[in-house]
C-alpha cells in the first residue's frame, strides 16, 4: 500500500502545469482596412456602357494573443493541453461600400481555440480520449499550385469511406516511429448507443531526415468495409534554395465488399521556396481556386477506378514566386484520360503573367496577360472555378460549347503611385473565342477601374 501511495504521489508531482506561452489578454485594434473601387466598362459587342461600384472593409479587435497551457510529466501521468493557434478576437466585415458596415461581428478565430491534447501516459505509451476519426488514406500530392477545384485530381481518398468520430486512440511515440490505433463509434444524431464501431491503425516512420512514410488500415464493422493505404514523400535538397520532392500514395478501399476501390497517386515537385496560403495573383489564377502556391514546377498524377475502367488524371502546375524580380507567372492544367470505350480526353489550362515596371520611386506600371482554355465536358469544375468574375457575370464570357470547348483571353495593366493609396487599371476581356456560330465575332469588354485602398 505504501508503494502505491508513493508512486501516485510521484506521478502527481511530475504532472505539473506549464504556464509558458499561456494566452494573455491584449485588447487592441488589430486591423482597420478597406477599399473602394469604381469601374466604367464598355461592352464592345452591344456598344452599351455602365458603372460598377465595389468595396470591402475589415475591422478586427484583438482580445488575447495566441498561446497554450498544458500539463507535463513523466512515467504515469495525465496530459491536458489547451491552445489558441492564433490571436483571439472579433471582426466586422463588409463586402459592399455601405458606410454602415453591413456584415456584423463574427468570431475571427472560431474553432482555433481548442483542446490540443487529452491523454493518459504510461511511459512511451498513451491513451487519448478526444474526438478523432477512423478514416485513413487521404493524401494530397504536393504541387506548385494546389487548387481546391483540382483537389480530387491530386489526392487519394479515404479507404473505408465512413467516419467514426467518438472514442479513444492508443499509441506509442518515439524518435524513430509513431503508431496509433483508433477505436471509435458513430452516433446516429444524438443517439450514441447503436453499436456502430470502427477501427483504424496508422504508423508513421521518421528514422530518415526529410523522408515521410505512412502506412495504415481501417475497418468499419457495421459497414463491413476494410481498407489499406500507404504514402511516402522525400525532400532532396539541391543547395540552399532548390529542392526536389517526389511523393506517392496508394489506397485499397472496401476490399471485403462487392465494390472494392483502388487508387494510385504520384508526383514530383521541383521547388525553390516555401508554400504560401495565397493565390497565384495573375489573371485566371487570382482567386481561391488557386490557393496554396509553392514556387516551383510540378506534376501530380492519379489513377482512379483501377478495378473498372481506370481514369488517369494529370495535373501539371507552375508558379514563379520571386525567382525573377518583379515577374510573376503561373499555370495550372488538368488532363483527364479515361480508358472506357468511346470516352474522350478532357484538357484544361489556366495561365497568367505580369511584370511590375518601376517608372520612378513611387510610380509602378504592371502589365498583365492571362489565358484560359478547356476542351471536353469532363472538366466542368475546372472551367467553372476559373470563371471570369468581371463583366456583370455575363454567361457568354465563360460559356462553353456543347462539347465543352472554351477559350478566354484577358489583357490589362495596373498603374499605382500616381496618387497615394490609389491604383488605376484597364483591361480587355474576351468572350469565348471558340464559341459556336451564334456568338461568332463577339469580342468582349473593356473596363477602366479606379481603386482606393487603406
Amino acid at each position: 500500500m505504501k508503494k502505491i501511495i508513493a508512486i501516485t504521489a510521484m506521478a502527481a508531482a511530475a504532472a505539473a502545469f506549464t504556464f509558458a506561452d499561456e494566452p494573455v489578454a491584449d485588447l487592441k485594434v488589430a486591423e482597420l482596412s478597406g477599399n473602394a473601387s469604381v469601374t466604367w466598362g464598355v461592352d464592345l459587342d452591344t456598344g452599351k456602357t455602365g458603372f460598377k461600384n465595389a468595396g470591402e472593409s475589415t475591422f478586427k479587435v484583438n482580445i488575447a494573443n495566441k498561446g497554450s497551457k498544458s500539463t507535463s510529466g513523466e512515467g504515469i501521468w495525465a496530459e491536458i493541453g489547451v491552445e489558441a493557434t492564433q490571436n483571439v478576437g472579433f471582426k466586422s466585415h463588409s463586402g459592399t461600400t455601405d458606410e454602415s458596415g453591413v456584415g456584423g461581428w463574427d468570431g475571427d478565430n472560431g474553432g482555433k481555440v481548442k483542446v490540443s491534447a487529452a491523454k493518459l501516459h504510461f511511459g512511451p505509451v498513451y491513451l487519448g480520449i478526444t474526438k478523432g476519426d477512423t478514416l485513413y488514406g487521404a493524401y494530397k500530392i504536393p504541387n506548385a499550385i494546389r487548387s481546391a477545384d483540382n483537389d480530387n485530381a491530386e489526392r487519394t481518398g479515404d479507404v473505408a469511406g465512413t467516419s467514426h468520430t467518438q472514442g479513444i486512440v492508443a499509441g506509442y511515440s518515439s524518435d524513430l516511429f509513431d503508431v496509433a490505433v483508433d477505436f471509435r463509434s458513430n452516433p446516429d444524431g444524438t443517439n450514441y448507443y447503436n453499436n456502430d464501431y470502427g477501427f483504424a491503425g496508422e504508423a508513421t516512420l521518421k528514422f530518415v531526415p526529410n523522408l515521410a512514410i505512412g502506412v495504415g488500415a481501417d475497418y468499419q464493422i457495421n459497414q463491413k468495409a476494410f481498407g489499406l493505404g500507404a504514402n511516402a514523400s522525400y525532400k532532396i535538397s539541391l543547395g540552399e534554395k532548390f529542392y526536389v520532392k517526389p511523393s506517392a500514395a496508394f489506397t485499397m478501399g472496401k476490399i471485403d465488399t462487392a465494390n472494392p476501390t483502388m487508387e494510385m497517386a504520384a508526383g514530383v515537385l521541383f521547388g525553390w521556396g516555401d508554400t504560401a496560403d495565397a493565390n497565384a495573383g495573375v489573371y485566371y489564377l487570382d482567386n481561391d481556386a488557386a490557393k496554396k502556391v509553392t514556387p516551383g514546377v510540378g506534376v501530380a498524377a492519379k489513377i482512379t477506378s483501377l478495378t473498372n475502367n481506370p481514369v488517369i488524371h494529370l495535373v501539371p502546375s507552375f508558379y514563379s514566386g520571386d525567382i525573377i524580380p518583379n515577374l510573376t507567372a503561373a499555370a495550372l492544367g488538368e488532363i483527364n484520360v479515361p480508358t472506357a470505350s468511346g470516352s474522350t480526353i478532357g484538357f484544361g489550362v489556366a495561365a497568367g503573367l505580369k511584370y511590375a515596371l518601376a517608372i520612378n520611386d513611387s510610380v509602378k506600371i504592371t502589365p498583365q496577360v492571362g489565358m484560359r482554355f478547356a476542351k471536353g465536358a469532363t472538366l466542368p469544375n475546372f472551367t467553372a472555378a476559373y470563371a471570369n468574375p468581371d463583366n456583370g457575370g455575363k454567361t457568354d464570357i465563360v460559356g462553353t460549347n456543347t462539347d465543352g470547348t472554351l477559350m478566354n483571353v484577358k489583357v490589362g495593366a495596373d498603374v499605382s503611385g500616381l496618387i497615394n493609396n490609389t491604383t488605376f487599371s484597364v483591361d480587355w476581356t474576351s468572350r469565348n473565342l471558340l464559341s459556336n456560330s451564334q456568338d461568332a465575332g463577339r469580342v468582349g469588354t473593356i473596363n477602366v477601374t479606379c481603386k482606393i485602398a487603406l
